[in-house]
């Protein structure tokens, strides 16, 4: 847990500001055009989407930021990285390269499939998300190395939190048909 924190640390700030900010825009604006979260369900939906705002806006921060490292790096031949990390790295920078890479875009695949409902279309918009990150890291002077082994690492994590939301939603239903005798959700 510490290593997390350590790794997010320069960001949690600004991501918490972010963070407020966004809630309270949310609020006033549903404020503002009459819109009542007078249900769990409309409740439960405000909360997605909160949520899919405050994961990419945290992607961006986590990943845009400038690193400072000097050299930016190209690296285009898929597994090399991870396995060379796998045999060679220490357990701090495995966590760093390869765990967090997947751990970032787990939230980012969680409320995008819950908003969406289709597994092929969140894992292209985990892939195609990925592969903006890294173009804008090689494009952009932030001092970050661009690596293909990230796209597929944040892919799988996007894929991992496709899986959580439909567990979530699956459970939903096992919950609706225990608790009122249906699967039906009612606005």
């Amino acid at each position: 847990m510490k290593q997390l924190y350590n790794a997010f640390e320069p960001v949690i700030p600004i991501f918490i500001m972010i963070f407020v900010v966004v809630i309270i825009l949310f609020l006033f604006l549903n404020r503002k055009s009459g819109y009542k979260l007078n249900s769990k369900r409309r409740q439960f939906t405000m909360l997605i989407y909160i949520g899919m705002i405050s994961t990419v806006v945290g992607m961006i921060l986590v990943t845009l930021i400038p690193a400072g490292y000097p050299n930016d790096s190209l690296q285009l031949v898929p597994f090399e990285s991870i396995i060379e990390t796998w045999e060679l790295a220490t357990t701090r920078a495995i966590i760093n390269s390869l765990i967090m890479n997947v751990l970032l875009f787990v939230p980012f695949g969680f409320f995008l499939y819950l908003i969406t409902r289709k597994e092929f279309l969140t894992t292209v918009a985990a892939s195609l998300t990925s592969i903006l990150i890294e173009a804008l890291q090689f494009i952009l002077p932030v001092g970050r190395g661009t690596n293909i082994d990230d796209v597929i690492l944040n892919t799988v994590g996007g894929i991992i939190g496709m899986l959580l939301g439909v567990l979530v939603l699956k459970l939903e239903i096992v919950y609706n048909i225990i608790s009122k005798g249906n699967s039906s959700t009612k606005e």
